[in-house]
């Protein structure tokens, strides 16, 4: 069989048009998918943060992910996309806003009583992402948020 000069034109147009409804498809599908790991991975973490599992003291990343039931990439897209920033990072700040929280309403609370009610068991540790965060360490904060309390 030959191919007339005349019909490869035609023939390359209806190619190309089904390629690209091809890939049309794909990427919808692919898309569909996106979002329904999106979705999957709110629901699994918004879970986790009402359980206050976000305090735990965790061992290696592996066991957030098994206990989340997501994959890294899931879960680092999704943050990435819907806070952000990394996973961990975003974790940290959840962390030290409770700590403020804590700071406040028991002054009389020990730092590393705080600290480790938060996962956060090395007190060095504790200041170092405090002090990361909101620029002052633990009692730093506190001292400054008590004063103007009663002023």
């Amino acid at each position: 069989m030959t191919l007339n000069k005349e019909k490869l034109p035609i023939l390359n147009l209806r190619f190309n048009l089904k390629r690209q409804i091809y890939l049309r498809r794909k990427m919808n599908a692919e898309a569909a998918l996106l979002k329904k790991k999106m979705c999957f991975t709110g629901e699994r973490l918004e879970k986790w943060v009402l359980e206050g599992k976000y305090r735990i003291k965790y061992n290696s990343m592996d066991e957030i992910l098994e206990e989340l039931g997501v994959t890294g990439d899931e879960l680092n897209l999704y943050c990435s996309r819907v806070f952000g920033k990394r996973f961990l990072t975003w974790r940290k700040e959840l962390r030290i806003e409770d700590a403020k929280r804590m700071l406040i309403s028991d002054p009389e609370t020990p730092v590393s009583t705080i600290g480790e009610s938060l996962g956060i068991s090395d007190k060095a540790d504790f200041r170092h992402q405090f002090k990361s965060i909101t620029g002052l360490t633990p009692t730093g904060w506190r001292e400054k948020k008590l004063k103007k309390i009663k002023e």
